[in-house]
This record gives C-alpha cells, sequence and structure tokens, in this order.
C-alpha cells in the first residue's frame, strides 16, 4: 500500500497541486494520452490498488456477494464492507453512472479474473 509522509502539507498547497494534477489529467483527452500520462504517474502498486478500488464497487453496484468479491480481488472484508457503506450512503455516485454509461461488460472481466485469463477453469 503507498504510504504518505506523516508531514502534512498546507492545505492550500494540497488543493493547488490536487488542481494541477485534475488538469494534467483532464487535458490527456485522447485514450493514448491518458494511458501514457497514467502509466508515467502511477506506480505498479497504486495502479492495483486503483483498479481494485474500481472493481469492488462495479462488483457490489452488480449485487456480487461480498465474500466472492473478497476471494476473486484478494482483498480484506473490511474494504468491500467499506466500500458497500459508501456506496449505500451515495458515494461513488460518479463512476456508477460512467460505468453505467459505458456499458462496462462486469461480467466479462469478472470471467477473466476468475480464469485467470482464461487459462484456469473458474474458481468456485
Amino acid at each position: 500500500m503507498p504510504h504518505i509522509s506523516k508531514r502534512k502539507l498546507d492545505q492550500k498547497l494540497l488543493d493547488k497541486l490536487y488542481k494541477k494534477l485534475l488538469s494534467v489529467l483532464g487535458k490527456a483527452s485522447q485514450k493514448q494520452n491518458f494511458s501514457l500520462i497514467f502509466n508515467e504517474l502511477f506506480t505498479n502498486t497504486e495502479k492495483i490498488m486503483l483498479a481494485k478500488r474500481l472493481a469492488i464497487i462495479l462488483m457490489l453496484s452488480n449485487n456480487l456477494p461480498q465474500d466472492k468479491i473478497v476471494n476473486v480481488l484478494k482483498v480484506s472484508p473490511t474494504t468491500v464492507a467499506k466500500t458497500s457503506l459508501k456506496i449505500e450512503i451515495g458515494k461513488f455516485t460518479n463512476i456508477l453512472k460512467i460505468s453505467t454509461k459505458e456499458k462496462i461488460d462486469l461480467e466479462k472481466i469478472i470471467t477473466f479474473i476468475l480464469t485467470a485469463g482464461g487459462l484456469a477453469p473458474p474458481m468456485g
């Protein structure tokens, strides 16, 4: 898991850094450019963390059992439960709207994960 320094940044500076991050990501409107920037900016660990977080949100929104999500994504039950609570109180609405509009085929993604990319039979 990525670690953040215990030394806190000034809130105004942090706000400016967030704005700059969003600006850079926003200007990378083409998928190829976004992918290049994403890969330059984030470590492998950070990309895995973000991908798993998104997968948990999408899997929960498709009513997959929490124990299945824990087993498939190799995350803690606490992580899944906390994310479920956040969905219940209205967090992640933009992610859910976008995923619905984009018609993300979650079933194919889950099958891919469950079968190790098609190399193994589905896990129980």
